[in-house]
Parts: C-alpha cells; structure tokens; sequence
C-alpha cells in the first residue's frame, strides 16, 4: 500500500473524560436518574454529614444493582473508573461488587466499625470510600455495574435501609491512556493506524495511507494539513469523523 503523507499533524491529548456525575455536593449535579436501579428502587438523594462530599446517590441496599451503559467507546484504549462509594453503618463484610463489561473489578469488603459515626445510626460508622480501577475493553460498548450483597438472609423489611445500605458519588470514566485511530476507510474500517498519548517512537512515521475516517474519545484535538487537503487549509478535528473525502497529502511534521 503506498504512503499518503501529511505535511502538518497535531494531536493534543486534553483531559479525555467520556462521563462524571456528582463531584460536588450540589443536588443538580447529582444524576441518580442516569443508572437504571434493579432492587430497591426508592432511593434518590441523600446526606451524609456536612463535610465536603456529603451527597450521595442512594442509599441503596437489599442486593441492589445499578447499571449504565456507554456507547461509542474508542476501542484498544485503556479506561479509568472511579467511584466513591458511601459505606452507611452496619456492613458485615458481605462484600460489593464493581463490574465492567461483566468483569469484576472490585470485591469491597468493609465490617461494622469501619468509618466514623457520621450520619443516620449513632451505633455503627459510615465511610466514604474512594475507587479507581484502570481496564481495557475491545468493544465499542462499556456497562458499569455496582451491586451491593448487603442484607443478605435479612428478616428486615425488603424497604428497611436503615440497618445497613449504601450510595455513591464521584463518578468518573476516562481515557487514562487516549489515542487517535486513522482507517484506510469510511466507517471506521481497513487498515488502522493508532497513535496514542507518550507514543514518541511513532513521531518519525507516516500513515500508511490515505485517511478515510478518524475514531477518538473525548478531550482530543487532531490538526492536519496538507496541499491537496481542502486546498492546503488546515483542518482541525475534534470529535470522530466516519468520511472524509478523497485527497493527497505530502510529508509528515508530527508534534505534541
């Protein structure tokens, strides 16, 4: 396959965030209605204390699970997940669970006096406990799921949180490791040409031929420029184009 070359590539890598919710203890910024909620299903808002990151999505309980799906994934990228999940009194080392994709991620164990007495009972503590798991995916979909087994063989009314539950805030997914997918053509197929994020090794190369269409996340700016390239006008990108139109392009000036 002969080399098409550029003249001009830049890629910026910016903070490539692809969701977050409730990083502040404002009620709006707290999307609870973004998850869909298998279980107990009456939990919205809640408060945990008057510190910073007092808010939480929930509480929830009783083998709950909460899943959200994102889709159009940039795939080879490695994801970064984090969570705060609010330990809310008498946990006794049932175990949560944090899935991606139906893999486990996190198994959080947590026992009765773990915390301090915050909120809500005044005989067992409360903690915040903040999670970030880094994973891959080879799909272009990614499902998030939190389950709790707490309660498990309770004789407690199945709506009784009271004496044990949880919720969560600070959710974050990101590129920890971003990159740019180039293909030989439209819709993201054929040959793939990917430069990531501290790839210094790929600055002396060229693409090995003409771009039909670019793949990225978030947070990413890519700049090119050459002579036959919408009569040598640089173009700038910033989100995924599935075709572009046909066209030449001269030498490769790639920087960061």
């Amino acid at each position: 396959m002969v080399a098409s070359q550029i003249s001009f590539l830049k890629i910026l890598f910016l903070r490539s965030i692809i969701y977050e919710n409730c990083l502040t203890d404002n009620i709006q910024d707290c999307r609870y209605t973004d998850f869909t909620i298998n279980g107990v299903s009456n939990a919205t808002l809640e408060r945990c204390g008057t510190n910073p990151k007092n808010l939480l999505m929930g509480p929830y309980g009783f083998q709950t699970t909460i899943t959200k799906t994102f889709t159009n994934i940039p795939p080879n990228n490695q994801l970064e997940f984090s969570v705060g999940i609010w330990k809310l009194d008498s946990w006794d080392s049932e175990g949560f669970e944090i899935y991606a994709n139906d893999i486990l991620l996190e198994n959080l164990i947590l026992s009765y006096h773990d915390g301090t007495m915050i909120c809500r009972s005044v005989i067992w503590e409360d903690l915040l406990v903040p999670i970030s798991k880094k994973f891959q995916i080879s799909q272009h979909e990614l499902t998030i799921k939190l389950k709790d087994k707490l309660n498990l063989g309770s004789s407690w009314g199945e709506t009784d949180l009271w004496d044990e539950s949880w919720g969560y805030r600070d959710v974050i997914i990101r590129l920890s490791v971003p990159c740019v997918n180039f293909y030989s053509e439209c819709n993201y197929i054929g040959t793939m040409f990917q430069i990531c994020q501290g790839e210094q090794t790929k600055f002396q190369h060229n693409i090995p031929f003409e771009i039909k269409s670019i793949l990225m996340g978030p947070g990413i700016i890519v700049k090119i420029k050459g002579p036959s390239y919408f009569q040598g006008v640089q173009q700038e990108f910033t989100s995924s184009n599935p075709c572009f139109d046909s066209y030449t392009f001269p030498k490769v000036a790639y920087e960061m």
